[in-house]
C-alpha cells in the first residue's frame, strides 16, 4: 500500500476541524456547565457557611437569652424571696400587734372584772358587817340611849337655821314627819312642836311614826328634806364612808 502524504495532510486537517467543531460544540459547552457547575457549587458552599455562621450566631444569642433569663429568673427568685420575708415579717409583726392587742383586752376586761367583784365583795361585806353591827346595837341599845340622843336632837335644832329659808317656801301650814326609834310621850311630843315652830316662826301639821329600824333617835322629813340623827343612819353613813376609802 502506498502512503500518500496529500491524504494524511487531509486525514490531520478533518481531525483538526473536528477537533475545532467539538470544541464548539461540545467543549465549551460542557466547560460552561462545569463552570456554572463550580459556581453554584461554590455559592452554595458559601450559603451554607453563611447558614453556619447565622446559626452560630444565634445559638449564640440565644444562649445570650437564656443567660439574660437565667439571670433575671435570679434576680425574681431573690426579689420573691425579699416580697416573701418581707410579708412574713409583716404578718408576723401584725400576728405580735394582735395578740398584744388581744392580752390587753383581756386584761382590761379581767382588771374590770376584778375591780368590780372586788367592789361586790367589798359592798357585801360592808353591807354584812353593817347588819350585823345593827343587829348587835339592837341588842344592847335601850330606850334611855334614844331619848338622850332625842334630847340631843332638840339642841341641835337650831344646826338647822340655815334651812329655813328654803323650809318656808315649801308652803304653809308646813307638814313635818317625825320618824322615833321608841313612841314618844305627849310632853315631848309637845317639846318637839314648840321648838320646831320657834325655829321656823310658823306653825306645822305635826305626825309622829315610830320606826324601830331606827335603832335609836330619831329623823325629821319636811317634804323632800330629811334631817336623820338615828344611830341606823350613822351606819349607813359610816359604811358608806368605807365603801369610798376601802
Amino acid at each position: 500500500m502506498k502512503f500518500d502524504i496529500w491524504t494524511l495532510l487531509f486525514q490531520i486537517i478533518n481531525f483538526l476541524v473536528l477537533l475545532i467543531i467539538l470544541k464548539r460544540i461540545l467543549y465549551r459547552p460542557i466547560r460552561d456547565i462545569i463552570e456554572k457547575r463550580r459556581s453554584l457549587i461554590q455559592q452554595r458552599i458559601e450559603e451554607s457557611e453563611k447558614v453556619k455562621k447565622e446559626a452560630l450566631e444565634l445559638k449564640e444569642n440565644y444562649q445570650h437569652e437564656i443567660d439574660k433569663l437565667h439571670e433575671l429568673k435570679s434576680q425574681m427568685l431573690e426579689t420573691m424571696r425579699g416580697e416573701i420575708d418581707e410579708e412574713r415579717r409583716r404578718l408576723i409583726g401584725k400576728a405580735e400587734q394582735d395578740a398584744a392587742k388581744v392580752l390587753e383586752k383581756e386584761k382590761a376586761v379581767f382588771d374590770a372584772e376584778k375591780a368590780r367583784t372586788e367592789a361586790q365583795i367589798k359592798d357585801q361585806v360592808i353591807e354584812s358587817v353593817s347588819v350585823f353591827a345593827g343587829n348587835i346595837l339592837r341588842g344592847v341599845v335601850d330606850e334611855d340611849l334614844h331619848k338622850a340622843m332625842y334630847q340631843k336632837l332638840l339642841k341641835d335644832l337650831q344646826g338647822m337655821a340655815f334651812q329655813v329659808p328654803e323650809i318656808k317656801q315649801k308652803g304653809t301650814p308646813l307638814t313635818v314627819d317625825l320618824f322615833t326609834a321608841y313612841p314618844l310621850s305627849d310632853s315631848e311630843i309637845t317639846r318637839f312642836r314648840e321648838s320646831i315652830e320657834s325655829l321656823l316662826a310658823q306653825s306645822v301639821l305635826l305626825n309622829t311614826v315610830a320606826d324601830a329600824s331606827l335603832i335609836a333617835g330619831v329623823k325629821i322629813q319636811i317634804h323632800d328634806m330629811v334631817y336623820d340623827v338615828s344611830l341606823s343612819s350613822q351606819i349607813k353613813k359610816l359604811a358608806f364612808t368605807l365603801k369610798e376609802t376601802a
